[in-house]
């Protein structure tokens, strides 16, 4: 996820805890997806990403090994920002941690 958009997130819902890659205490960029997705596994976070070339077979694969995740959620090129802060906002506040787990899901919704 941009900056920007962890950003307006937190200032419209300052409850929410939102980060990114890159920042502290999260994996480094240009750490392999594998990794993301064993930290996102271990920290038990949903995982929101721009990656949509390689990210939906290496959570394929993870899943394949009997791992689990708090969910994926690829964002698709035509997502406005506006549309991905509102889906994100609406998956936080209107869904349970439990209904995510194991999910790819593409944003925008509609």
């Amino acid at each position: 996820m941009r900056l920007s958009t962890v950003a307006a997130m937190r200032r419209m819902e300052p409850a929410l805890d939102v980060h990114r890659v890159g920042q502290a205490d999260m994996p480094r960029f240009g750490t392999p997806d594998q990794d993301i997705l064993a930290f996102c596994e271990m920290s038990d976070r949903l995982l929101v990403t721009l990656d949509r070339a390689s990210m939906p077979a290496h959570v394929v694969d993870h899943l394949a090994t009997g791992r689990h995740m708090a969910g994926v959620l690829l964002v698709t090129p035509g997502c406005s920002f506006r549309q991905l802060l509102d889906d994100l906002l609406l998956i936080w506040s209107c869904s349970t941690a439990e209904e995510w787990r194991d999910v790819i899901h593409f944003l925008p919704f509609s």
